[in-house]
């Protein structure tokens, strides 16, 4: 457990710094991601990483899909092993102070850092920049009671990201493993529950709850047994089998958020028989990844290294500070080098010195902020909803046997 827990958690924060250079990309060089939608800077080299799988390097959508993935797998996996109903429960009922604590504690953040009104800095950047997609960020008035109500609510109930654009994720996060607890616990131990998984990838297939779903099926099949390319009965070499889907699985990944022309690479993909390729593509490549990963001693040895665990664990942290200090320190820092160097150089070195700024207060936020609403999430549960829940089943279990006396005494002596 702890090996495959390294491994995961190493893929999780090889993800978060893939969603942290895409937003450095959008902010800066928005031609990275959204091809000839938004003006170039850096000649043909934009061109290139937004029609090739060159732009995995910047693909935040597809890491997002990985998030999903692994959620639906991590948060059902040990229930597929043990089948004991608790774990479901006990997940269920932490899920909502473990997510939210961080994002209180982040939006609270936001809110101090726009009433100090660093965030203008941003909104001087992307006009530089030409991005339009994003000008509208930043421009509310902050207010702590609306900063406070929209962290507990409309973060995770009304999709709001008014305090913090990553937000967005963390409504489809909490629906997300509401559905696969409840379908663990209302299917997980049918013998026909892949027909109820099927009905629901279908019911779900064009949304990311997808996702979950299809992370939720890889712990039902990975906890039962290993899988395994057999042929005539015979165990044969899967490398070959499991790199076509590795490669698979990252070029559907690097299918391109903004347009795909009639030339490019990913044409053939854009047959019209999705409703939103981009997001079909990168869910199933993402659950092509996890695939792979589950099947590879290479590739889990190499997510089990200490950098990307380390970046595991400080994931959720950075994905919820990282947007702050890009809007606020990197922009600031550009605009101050835009002026005296070469495009290209002031926004490298300002995504540079803000990787620098941004690893060490993610880990301060890890250690101070998420181990506590870990530990809050714990202590709920410990003290307020198992004690509930055991008083419930010792009344149910004393009122069954009183009626099992109270039968056994009518038919001795009546």
């Amino acid at each position: 457990m702890t090996e495959k827990i390294n491994y995961l958690d190493g893929l999780r924060g090889v993800a978060a710094i893939n969603v942290m250079i895409m937003h450095f990309f959008i902010i800066l060089v928005p031609a990275m991601i959204y091809s000839d939608r938004m003006p170039s800077h850096l000649g043909n080299i934009e061109q290139i990483f937004s029609s090739t799988p060159l732009g995995l390097i910047g693909a935040g959508n597809f890491s997002v899909c990985i998030f999903f993935v692994l959620s639906g797998y991590v948060l059902t996996q040990k229930y597929f092993k043990n089948k004991n109903k608790k774990i479901i429960i006990r997940g269920a009922m932490r899920r909502y102070i473990r997510l939210f604590v961080p994002v209180l504690a982040v939006t609270i953040l936001s809110f101090l850092m726009a009433s100090t009104g660093v965030f203008h800095y941003y909104i001087e950047t992307v006009m530089v920049s030409g991005n339009n997609n994003y000008d509208n960020y930043w421009t509310f008035t902050p207010d702590i009671v609306d900063a406070v109500k929209r962290a507990a609510w409309g973060s995770f109930f009304t999709g709001d990201d008014t305090y913090n654009p990553v937000l967005w994720t963390m409504t489809t996060e909490f629906y997300g493993s509401m559905l696969v607890f409840a379908m663990a616990l209302l299917f997980g131990v049918q013998r026909n529950r892949w027909t109820f998984y099927l009905a629901a990838s279908v019911l779900f297939f064009n949304s990311y709850y997808f996702a979950f779903i299809i992370g939720m099926g890889l712990a039902d099949t990975f906890s039962s047994k290993t899988s395994r390319f057999k042929a005539n009965n015979k165990i044969i070499d899967n490398k070959m089998i499991l790199s076509v889907i590795l490669f698979s699985g990252l070029f559907l990944g690097s299918y391109p958020v903004g347009t795909v022309t009639n030339d490019s690479l990913y044409a053939f993909l854009n047959n019209g028989i999705f409703e939103i390729p981009k997001l079909t593509y990168h869910i199933l490549g993402a659950g092509m990844i996890m695939y792979v990963l589950l099947n590879s001693l290479w590739l889990q040895k190499f997510f089990s290294s200490p950098i990307p665990v380390f970046l595991g664990k400080i994931s959720y942290s950075l994905y919820l500070i990282h947007f702050l200090i890009i809007s606020s320190f990197t922009c600031a820092l550009f605009l101050a080098l835009n002026p005296i160097l070469p495009y290209w150089i002031a926004a490298f070195i300002s995504c540079f010195l803000s990787v620098l700024l941004i690893i060490p207060l993610s880990y301060l936020f890890y250690k101070y902020v998420d181990m506590t609403g870990v530990e809050l999430s714990k202590t709920f549960y410990d003290r307020v909803v198992d004690p509930f829940l055991s008083s419930i089943s010792k009344d149910t279990k004393q009122k069954h046997i009183s009626r099992t006396i109270f039968g056994i005494y009518n038919k001795l002596f009546k």
